[in-house]
C-alpha cells in the first residue's frame, strides 16, 4: 500500500513521524491528569441557528461547529468536513445547529483528511442524495465510494485545483497525517483548501501543526478569510505535532498574510485535555491585542460576505 511520508511533497509535513506511540498509549490508558482543568463550570458554545439566513442568495460562511462549514460562493454551496452527530469514542458536547434539510442543495463536498472528526461516514451518507461533487485529497475516492457510491469525486494533489467557471478549489499542504484503522496510516493524502470565487478567497486549514507551509501558502495566494483551528492542543507533548493552540493559530494567520481570521475546531468534542471553553477564552485575549483581525462565529451563525 502506498503511503504519504515526510518530505514526499517538498517538506516535513507528515507529523505522525514525530508522535511517540507509547506516549499516546500512556496518555489514553493511564489518563495523565488534566492539569488545566479546574472546578469552575465550563461555558458551552452558543448555538444560534439562522434557518432564514441559509436561504439568502448572497454569499456567506456558516460555521456548523468543530471544523464543519457551509460556504456559499457564486451561488454554489460548499460543505466542508461535515460531522453532524457523535463520532467513534466521542460524543458531541453541543447540538448540531441544523438538520441536513436546512442546508439546501450541496454542490461540493470537501473532506480534508481521514480522521473521524473530519471524515464522518454517517454525515457523508446524508448528503449523497444531493449528488455533490466531492473534492478530496489523493486516494480518498475509494473510501468515499464505499460509503456513498453515488457521489462523484475529484482527487487533488497539493497545489492542484478544481475549476468551474469563476470558482476554484485548491488542495494546499497541512502538517498533519491520516488514519482510520491499524493498517491504513497515511494511505490517503491530507491537506487544507483554498476556495476562490472571482476576487473572494477563503482558506480552510483542516488540521495542521505549525510549519513553514503557512508562509508558503501566503506567498502563493491572497487570502481574505482564514478558517484556522485553535483547539485540541493539550497535552502539548502529543498535540503540538497535530494541532495549533490559539497563539500558534494567530501566528499562522500572520504568516498567511490573510485579512481576517475565523477560529474553528473547538468547543464541540472533548478530544484533548484543555477545557472545552479554554481555546475560545485564550483567542479572545489575543483579539484584545489585535482588534479587527478575528471574527468569532456562533455555531450556526451565517456571516454574509
Amino acid at each position: 500500500m502506498k503511503t504519504y511520508h515526510r518530505g514526499q511533497f517538498g517538506g516535513a509535513l507528515d507529523s505522525s513521524t514525530n508522535i511517540n506511540l507509547w506516549h499516546v498509549l500512556r496518555w489514553k490508558i493511564f489518563k495523565y491528569p488534566k492539569f488545566s482543568l479546574s472546578s469552575r463550570p465550563i461555558i458551552p458554545l452558543a448555538v444560534k441557528p439562522d434557518v432564514k439566513g441559509l436561504t439568502q442568495k448572497e454569499d456567506f460562511i456558516c460555521w456548523l461547529s468543530h471544523a464543519s462549514f457551509l460556504i456559499q460562493l457564486g451561488g454554489k454551496r460548499i460543505l466542508i468536513d461535515p460531522v453532524f452527530d457523535d463520532i467513534p469514542f466521542y460524543k458531541r458536547q453541543i447540538k448540531a445547529p441544523y438538520s441536513v434539510d436546512n442546508l439546501g442543495n450541496i454542490d461540493y463536498l470537501l473532506i480534508s483528511h481521514t480522521h473521524y472528526d473530519h471524515f464522518d461516514k454517517a454525515s457523508i451518507r446524508t448528503v449523497e442524495a444531493m449528488h455533490p461533487t466531492a473534492i478530496v485529497p489523493l486516494k480518498m475516492t475509494k473510501l468515499i465510494h464505499k460509503i456513498a457510491p453515488d457521489i462523484s469525486s475529484q482527487e487533488l494533489d497539493w497545489y492542484e485545483s478544481y475549476q468551474e467557471e469563476d470558482l476554484s478549489i485548491t488542495l494546499v499542504p497541512a502538517r498533519h497525517w491520516g488514519r482510520r484503522s491499524l493498517f491504513d496510516k497515511n494511505s490517503v493524502l491530507w491537506g487544507g483548501f483554498l476556495i476562490t470565487y472571482k476576487d473572494q478567497s477563503i482558506y480552510f486549514a483542516g488540521d495542521s501543526a505549525s510549519g513553514s507551509h503557512f508562509e508558503e501558502i501566503g506567498k502563493r495566494y491572497e487570502i481574505d478569510i482564514a478558517l484556522l483551528p485553535i483547539g485540541a492542543y493539550k497535552p502539548e507533548f502529543i498535540m503540538k505535532e497535530n494541532h495549533l493552540n490559539p497563539q500558534e493559530a494567530f501566528d499562522a494567520f500572520t504568516q498567511l498574510q490573510a485579512k481576517r481570521m475565523i477560529p474553528m475546531h473547538y468547543g464541540t468534542f472533548n478530544l484533548s485535555d484543555e477545557p472545552l471553553d479554554e481555546p475560545l477564552q485564550w483567542m479572545q485575549e489575543i483579539n484584545k491585542k489585535h482588534p479587527d483581525k478575528i471574527s468569532f462565529l456562533n455555531v450556526g451563525e451565517v456571516l454574509a460576505l
